[in-house]
């Protein structure tokens, strides 16, 4: 079936990733003879939601009917993800860049697997979050703000 209430969140979500782009995409250009510029992270990440858009529209087109699987249990995950970026958004500027992100992507690993090993997840929520810092601080030379100023 073309449509159906998940079928139509990933076409709303195509949608907006394509908004997204052409918003990017009237920035200027990716690169210059200096380097990137500001509005290369925005075209990649425009171009990669649409991919990824059309990735999950492609494996739900695919997969077994809704009636196969009426058994299972209600699975809330996308609601806790926006409950996560608006608790996210919310403290990015009062506790800083560290924190939040580092909770933010600790919390949404925990979401997407199980409830277990929660040390190396943290680890690999700190590597996230120090790789990230590190690529806009240098690379892109964006002030991140910190709990100590």
């Amino acid at each position: 079936m073309l449509l159906n209430r998940h079928l139509i969140f990933l076409y709303v979500t195509l949608a907006v990733s394509v908004g997204y782009l052409i918003s990017a995409l009237r920035l200027g250009a990716p690169t210059s003879e200096s380097g990137l510029t500001p509005s290369f992270f925005p075209i990649l990440l425009g171009a990669t939601s649409i991919t990824f858009s059309c990735i999950l529209i492609v494996q739900k087109l695919r997969s077994e009917p809704e009636e196969k699987r009426q058994s299972e249990p209600a699975n809330y995950t996308h609601l806790w993800v926006v409950v996560a970026i608006f608790a996210y958004i919310t403290a990015f500027k009062t506790v800083g860049y560290f924190i939040s992100s580092g909770l933010f992507v600790f919390v949404l690993i925990v979401i997407f697997s199980s409830f277990e090993k929660f040390l190396v997840k943290a680890a690999i929520s700190a590597a996230v979050v120090v790789v990230a810092y590190v690529t806009f601080q240098q690379l892109f030379g964006v002030r991140l703000p910190t709990l100590w100023g």
